[in-house]
């Protein structure tokens, strides 16, 4: 009697391998989007002008707006993005009353006012400084309005474009944006703790960046749409008012000499201070001088003594005393 085996059952829950698959496609996409992310970050960190080239029909027209050979967007002066800036000074009858006027005109326009200092010492040219900040469309306007207050003195403008540094900031933020959405699915998706914790930081990582590349857009946008314009307001030469509390009279007199006199003094002893030491240090460099050219004198006047004194006095004698050799006085016996 045969024995029947039963037939071992070869089915297999599909449950793990579709989770194996889940798992499997999760880390997949993770990796396709650190990818992305990477190339993403390259291409913005080169020129926001230069594009990959594509290839054209030979009978195709070229784009509108196309990239030079150095890679600057080629714009019309009009559509480019520049900054603005002007510094003016003014001799105005009035100081108080054209600043007033100055900050109400633009206050008018839609600006407003960065700065102001006042300086109004006494006896000195009043002046007002202000720096202010004016819509670019109604810039030029601003110019002839401030130099209508007055006589302008000087005036100087200068211009910053942009342009490419706006294109540039703007493709990094709209790159950051999408790859911190892109992070934002993919932390949806995640099931282990590890997955999460990476995503995670990834994604603080990719929104700091976000955040500091819009600070820096929100900059630009307020260079770009406002321009600054410095403003110098002064009286002229000769309105400047006389302060008559400043006559010193009679005892300011006094004291005002009496402080010229103190410095007088101070000047001579400082000049005989000076003379002192100089006086020094020529006195000590001639005193060996002296002394050498002295002992010189001394021997010279030695030698010459020595030589009249030890000289001996001979006398030669006569032709008498040589036939006669007794001395002179003496008879011979």
């Amino acid at each position: 009697m045969g024995v029947v085996t039963p037939a071992m059952s070869t089915n297999v829950s599909p449950r793990p391998r579709q989770r194996r698959r889940g798992a499997a496609s999760i880390v997949t996409l993770f990796a396709a989007l650190l990818l992305a992310g990477c190339a993403s970050s390259n291409l913005a960190g080169d020129s926001a002008g230069e594009v990959p080239a594509v290839a054209e029909p030979a009978d195709a027209a070229p784009e509108a707006l196309p990239a030079d050979t150095d890679g600057l967007l080629v714009l019309p002066p009009d559509q480019r993005m520049v900054v603005h800036s002007a510094s003016m000074s003014l001799l105005v009858e009035d100081v108080d009353e054209a600043a007033a006027e100055v900050k109400e005109w633009v206050r008018q326009a839609g600006g407003y006012v960065a700065s102001e200092t006042a300086n109004a010492a006494s006896g000195r040219n009043p002046q007002v400084r202000l720096s202010l900040r004016v819509p670019v469309d109604s810039y030029e306007e601003a110019l002839n309005a401030f130099a209508a207050l007055g006589t302008r003195q000087s005036l100087e403008r200068s211009v910053t474009d942009v342009t490419e540094e706006v294109a540039d900031v703007d493709s990094r933020v709209a790159s950051a944006e999408k790859s911190v959405a892109r992070l934002q699915e993919l932390l949806d998706e995640a099931d282990t703790i590890s997955d999460i914790l990476e995503i995670e930081e990834q994604i603080s990582s990719r929104q700091a960046e976000l955040e500091a590349m819009q600070a820096r857009q929100r900059v630009l946008a307020d260079q770009t749409s406002y321009a600054t314009v410095d403003v110098e307001l002064r009286l002229p030469s000769s309105a400047v008012p006389v302060d008559d509390g400043d006559s010193p009279g009679f005892v300011g007199g006094l004291a005002a000499g009496w402080r010229a006199l103190l410095t007088v003094v101070d000047v001579v002893v400082v000049v005989i201070g000076w003379l002192l030491l100089f006086t020094v240090v020529a006195a000590a460099a001639a005193v060996p001088v002296v002394w050498l050219r002295r002992r010189r004198s001394r021997r010279k006047e030695d030698t010459a003594a020595g030589t009249g004194t030890d000289t001996p006095v001979t006398h030669e004698p006569s032709a008498a005393q040589e036939q006669d050799p007794a001395a002179p006085g003496q008879d011979r016996d």
